[in-house]
């Protein structure tokens, strides 16, 4: 109940959503075509009682009768099996379509993304719980199902025909001959529900290490992804060894649980084999006695002992399918693991983020890490238009710490934190160039505009990147194409096409020489005469271009002063 429950928390929001409708009529389609294939089963039943009665009587013209029927069965067949195909795949592209969109919009929104990395350690592969476990969720549950659905209405559809079949069986009992009603219903009940149990006994193990197998897959698959982001680094230090040293331990973590999943799978499609094979044999040595003592023809005993193999399979869906039931219970497990952490990541944060048009205001603001080592303590800030800020101290004291509690980033402090939050920018040491064109790249994150290509290519020559103005509409991973330096001064571009109100700089220029330095930051503070500056930085030389600077003098105390001669 707890697995069907956490189903329909995943599902209902879109059988909820404004997709209802057109989703209901593909689910409608798709049960249609699901209960003819049903009906066209339960034709072919009665096609073995009169085909195989017409073998029996040496009746030529039944023979070619019902060769007749058996092909007019098999088109309805074929053509009821796509037309299924056909709707639920419809039906899976429109809800993998919304689930996917829904579940990014919760990712990216509220910079959930950022916080999960934040405070959310055990989150693992987010990516794949988007990409690929949605996917496996919609394909496997509409599967099981209509499989369900499938297995339900044949159990109803021939029980009818093994109850009214079992009055053909008698028992010997005390020199007497008896019947029992619906004995072959009551064999196809007891032999399915104690298979039942058994598979599941056997298979209790499988849906935990199912959960492993992705996530250790997932592992050895993003640090394959880890190398080619790094591999100017990596071979730098040469560090291939390493590397692969870490690569083939996960690779043998996914092995070894793989193989323990493998062992499971055999135990359980060994016995299933069996147990299903098995039962098509049941009602034939139940009914024999009275088959060779001519009490029925061949036609109705091939009728029965196919009755009997639907109803059983109808019973025992849940053993055929275990293995994709246990899949799709981690699938589950996997996804709503993922859903609440989304929705618990909203962590309460102390610090007032609150909007003005004008300036920056930080007031009381206190920050400190989460052992509770304080960083700033009763920190007061206001800014002006126009006005700039170094923050300048030694590594791990704090610096973009205070950049990401002012933009809303980190939740272990309290205070309040004022600016036009909508027309904010920063400019990380290490840039986001997305994949796309360079166009896309250098007006990240708004939409490139054509029509400003002379005011993009002037501030490129500026910065100096004029040697890349002829590839703008390129396609290529910029991030590894360019420098760092070449990066950084992507970034400035960005700044100049933005116009910010407020711009943080966290080390922005840090791979850039001290000219190309100076030179971006005159561009800033000649083009952006009203944008409020706040630099983290190193270089004393960048003093020069801010009107104050926060350094800090000893532990969580900071002093906060005017530089004498502004530029």
């Amino acid at each position: 109940m707890h697995t069907l429950r956490n189903f329909w928390r995943l599902a209902r929001p879109f059988w909820a959503s404004e997709e209802k409708y057109p989703a209901l009529l593909l689910l409608l389609a798709t049960v249609l075509m699901t209960l003819c294939l049903v009906g066209v089963n339960i034709l072919t039943n009665f096609w073995n009682l009169h085909f195989y009665n017409a073998l029996q009587a040496l009746d030529y013209h039944g023979f070619l009768v019902g060769s007749l029927q058996f092909i007019l069965l098999q088109i309805g067949t074929a053509a009821f099996t796509v037309g299924a195909f056909h709707f639920q795949q419809k039906l899976t592209i429109r809800w993998r379509r919304w689930a996917t969109r829904n579940m990014l919009d919760q990712w990216l929104g509220s910079q959930r993304y950022q916080k999960l990395k934040l405070t959310e350690t055990e989150v693992d592969n987010p990516d794949q719980r988007i990409a690929e476990d949605i996917d496996l969720f919609i394909v496997k549950s509409l599967k099981l199902s209509l499989g369900l659905l499938t297995s339900v209405v044949s159990l109803f559809s021939f029980l009818h025909i093994l109850w009214q079949a079992s009055s053909l069986v008698s028992v010997p009992f005390n020199d007497q001959s008896i019947i029992i009603p619906g004995l072959l219903v009551w064999v196809a009940l007891v032999y399915a529900l104690l298979g039942t149990g058994l598979a599941f006994w056997l298979g209790r193990a499988l849906p935990s290490l199912n959960f492993m197998q992705q996530r250790r897959e997932a592992d050895f698959r993003f640090s394959l992804i880890r190398l080619r982001e790094n591999a100017d680094s990596v071979a730098q230090y040469r560090g291939e060894a390493v590397e692969n040293e870490r690569f083939n331990h996960r690779l043998e973590a996914a092995l070894e649980n793989f193989w323990a999943l493998v062992k499971k799978q055999k135990l359980i499609m060994g016995y299933s084999t069996f147990y299903l094979r098995s039962a098509t044999v049941i009602p034939m040595f139940i009914m024999a006695p009275q088959f060779f003592a001519g009490a029925f023809p061949l036609g109705r005993l091939t009728q029965i002992s196919a009755a009997f193999g639907e109803v059983h399979a109808a019973i025992a869906y849940l053993v055929s399918v275990f293995p994709e039931l246990s899949e799709w219970k981690s699938v589950i497990d996997r996804l709503i693991g993922f859903q609440e952490r989304l929705d618990n990541v909203e962590v309460k944060s102390q610090v007032r983020l609150e909007q003005q048009t004008d300036g920056l205001d930080i007031k009381d603001l206190d920050i400190w890490l989460p052992n509770g080592r304080p960083l700033f303590t009763g920190f007061n800030l206001s800014l002006k238009p126009g006005d700039s800020l170094m923050i300048r101290a030694p590594s791990g004291y704090g610096k973009s710490t205070l950049i990401r509690t002012i933009t809303g980033l980190w939740h272990h402090a309290r205070g309040s934190s004022c600016y036009d939050r909508e027309r904010a920018l920063t400019l990380a040491q290490k840039p986001y160039l997305p994949l796309g064109s360079l166009r896309e790249a250098l007006w990240y994150p708004n939409p490139p505009r054509r029509d400003e290509d002379a005011a993009l290519r002037q501030a490129m020559e500026q910065v100096g990147l004029q040697h890349l103005s002829d590839l703008l509409e390129q396609e290529r991973d910029w991030a590894q194409t360019l420098s760092v330096g070449e990066q950084q001064r992507c970034a400035f571009v960005r700044a100049l096409l933005a116009r910010p109100t407020v711009l943080f700089l966290d080390e922005s220029s840090s791979a850039l020489d001290s000219t190309n330095e100076a030179r971006c930051y005159q561009l800033l503070k000649d083009t952006l005469p009203e944008t409020i500056l706040i630099s983290v930085g190193h270089n004393a030389s960048l003093e020069r271009f801010h009107w104050q600077v926060l350094e800090l003098q000893s532990e969580a105390r900071w002093v906060h002063r005017k530089v004498k001669q502004p530029v």
